[in-house]
């Protein structure tokens, strides 16, 4: 079984066209038909039928299954890729979240330009959901990510660093200003300014929604936590904040919620476990672990 035939293929699926194929690959349509006869040879079966009267092809269930293979093995080439080409640069793809950044990174780059280590970083700041998305495939070598359940499974290697606590956060001048604790039931006719869904508290704030049955009022969106954080001080909405971004300069009030649901923020240090560490991610591993774990877990 060749690789560009498994490629040619889920590329079939997907355009189901074999000059369309061809012409994307800049290939002869001929290489396209020889590729799939040799997978249907070697199985044995029919990946793809032709229906003449609506002239499209149908893919069948001998199709579907292969093709699941396929997209699991195309990956894995993709990142055997990555991670070769990886394995002999200094420069770490480095994943960092804006919220965990101001949070932790301060002190841990003090810490890694001591090592002469900060320069081998280069760094991608966004949602921790799109960071998780680009670590698993390939295009990151370490991240610090937060999650509101354990990352670690069998493709992900996952040190947990620290345990923090969702909170409502209001303006001075919010009518709710006075209150210390608050339940998401007495919230439900407040108007939120929340994050985009690459960050991790629209999950969080989703489940505690469902338990609590409450239908909130999203009036506005930002993946930019400081705007969020400026909406919020002028008594636009309020919002679902997890503690860690929030500062004494901020000047906002910070509400515990007394719901007997808490989703947790979990913030880890992750690499892929398929990855080979080189020396520079294996010192860099251990300089933020040490750092970062002189933080309190919660």
């Amino acid at each position: 079984m060749k690789i560009h035939d498994l490629t040619y293929f889920s590329k079939l699926v997907s355009l189901k066209n074999f000059t369309a194929v061809a012409d994307y690959f800049s290939v002869s349509q001929p290489t396209i038909t020889m590729a799939i006869k040799r997978l249907e040879d070697e199985f044995e079966t029919t990946l793809i039928q032709r229906d003449q009267s609506h002239q499209s092809l149908l893919i069948t269930a001998s199709g579907e299954q292969l093709l699941k293979h396929a997209n699991r093995i195309l990956n894995e080439v993709t990142l055997t890729n990555f991670d070769m080409i990886a394995l002999h640069k200094e420069q770490i793809r480095f994943g960092l979240p804006p919220i965990i950044g101001n949070y932790f990174f301060p002190r841990a780059a003090s810490r890694l330009a001591q090592v002469d280590l900060l320069t081998q970083l280069s760094v991608t700041e966004t949602g921790s959901g799109e960071l998780l998305a680009a670590l698993e495939s390939g295009k990151l070598d370490l991240a610090l990510l937060g999650s509101t359940h354990s990352l670690n499974n069998t493709a992900l290697s996952a040190t947990l660093l620290a345990k923090h606590h969702f909170k409502i956060i209001v303006s001075p001048q919010s009518h709710l200003a006075s209150f210390q604790k608050i339940s998401l039931q007495d919230l439900r006719d407040e108007k939120f300014i929340m994050q985009t869904e690459d960050f991790v508290h629209p999950t969080a704030f989703g489940a505690l929604n469902k338990v609590s049955s409450i239908d909130p009022k999203i009036i506005y969106k930002t993946g930019d936590i400081t705007l969020l954080k400026k909406m919020v001080h002028e008594n636009i909405g309020i919002s679902f904040l997890t503690e860690t971004a929030i500062i004494p300069q901020d000047n906002l009030i910070s509400l515990e919620l007394t719901d007997p649901f808490q989703p947790e923020f979990l913030i880890s240090l992750v690499f892929r476990q398929s990855q080979l560490l080189s020396p520079t991610q294996k010192k860099i591993i251990k300089t933020l672990t040490q750092t970062l774990s002189t933080f309190p877990l919660s």
